[in-house]
């Protein structure tokens, strides 16, 4: 009995895994490709890019080189030195000198009942809207970017472009690895990838809109009339949320493919990745230690399922003397088979998508299982009380 049963969630684990990888390469099919800076973006109206930085000096002067180089006219760019300790402010400061485009402002810490990052993109649009001369033209766009970001100098214009020629309120774009980037993105950002995939959808065919907020370009007349950042307070998952919001309000999002013009070093080194990833997942599951560590063992039982089908169901081939159980055998492995080809072609997939190697994607199954550890190591930090990020609990 207990052998049939271990069969049964073998077969069921491999086909859901099936689905699963399927689902995902069909999703990922979705992604809206960038329009040329050129096709339809025109004279779209001024721009302003907010960037939260807290602790990121070794990086934000190689993000701020790029936003002052973007081809892109009218933008004004607000960096929110977010209490950093390292010299991030320093660094800010430095490029204001040099280009009065750049404006600098100190953040001290989130305001009760707000997330960091949240409440530091709102500082910085607040301190926008403080400056603009009277009669100045107001920003009709606002590009939120991460201070570990890298865009090239045509993105913005062709992110724009994108927005325009699709009728998008909202276009986001995934930063993909730097040169000699960390084991983290073949092997977490992948599946990664599918892990989003399953619960929000590019095309905003599902409960949630899918986005990224690394990149994250936005319509200010959108952008207000969902409530901003303030409607989102205290959500650590703003991305997808503010995405969703401005779907269920009637507009349009996209998610697009940058084509490696969007490059970041947040997964680097891999220790970083591992953490980012982490805080990722224990803010998405509101820092629930059952779902962390269930859905850490679930998402691993399954993503083992499909080698494991093939393995027992080979041995059960050698050993039967019957053919019935030949058949049996033979329908495990073919099962077990399509769990494992599933997983691959996803995990290929997304790697392409995210220009990392794509040569683990037959490994897809252990590298799968090693992202139900991200989930349980989630866990494990919740309750010793230490899933904070950069020294602050939100």
């Amino acid at each position: 009995m207990w052998r049939g049963c271990g069969r049964f969630l073998l077969v069921a684990g491999s086909l859901a895994t099936a689905y699963r990888g399927a689902r995902t390469v069909e999703r990922v099919l979705r992604i809206t490709p960038l329009t040329p800076a050129g096709d339809g973006g025109g004279d779209a109206g001024p721009v302003t890019i907010v960037v939260p930085a807290r602790d990121e000096a070794p990086r934000i002067g190689v993000c701020l080189d790029a936003l002052r180089a973007q081809t892109v006219p009218d933008v004004r760019i607000v960096v929110v030195d977010d209490g950093s300790a390292d010299g991030t402010g320093e660094v800010a400061v430095r490029h204001a000198d040099r280009d009065p485009r750049v404006r600098v402002v100190r953040g001290e810490g989130p305001p009760p009942g707000w997330s960091g990052k949240v409440a530091a993109m709102q500082t910085g649009l607040d301190a926008e809207r403080a400056a603009r001369s009277p009669g100045s033209r107001p920003p009709e766009w606002l590009l939120f970017v991460d201070a570990d970001t890298v865009l090239a100098p045509e993105l913005l214009g062709r992110l724009r472009a994108t927005a325009v020629r699709h009728g998008a309120d909202l276009v986001s774009a995934a930063g993909t690895p730097p040169p000699c980037g960390s084991a983290a993105w073949p092997l977490l950002m992948p599946t990664g990838i599918v892990f989003i995939g399953e619960h929000a959808d590019p095309r905003e065919r599902s409960r949630r809109a899918f986005a990224i907020g690394q990149c994250l370009l936005v319509r200010r007349d959108r952008f207000d009339a969902v409530g901003g950042w303030a409607a989102l307070r205290d959500r650590r998952t703003e991305d997808v949320l503010l995405a969703t919001r401005v779907r269920d309000d009637g507009g349009r999002t996209r998610l697009v493919d940058a084509g490696g013009l969007v490059t970041t070093s947040g997964l680097d080194p891999f220790s970083a990745g591992w953490a980012s990833f982490r805080k990722t997942l224990v803010a998405a599951t509101g820092r629930s230690v059952l779902v962390l560590a269930g859905g850490g063992l679930t998402h691993a039982a399954m993503s083992l399922s499909g080698p494991a089908a093939v393995a027992c169901g080979l041995r059960d081939r050698h050993r039967s003397r019957t053919r019935g159980g030949r058949a049996r055998a033979g329908a495990l492995v073919v099962a077990g088979l399509l769990g494992w080809g599933g997983a691959a072609a996803a995990h290929h997939r997304s790697a392409r998508l995210m220009r990392t190697r794509t040569a683990l994607a037959p490994l897809a199954p252990l590298v799968w299982a090693l992202f139900g550890a991200v989930l349980i190591d989630g866990a494990r930090v919740v309750l010793r009380g230490a899933a904070g990020w950069k020294g602050r609990d939100q």
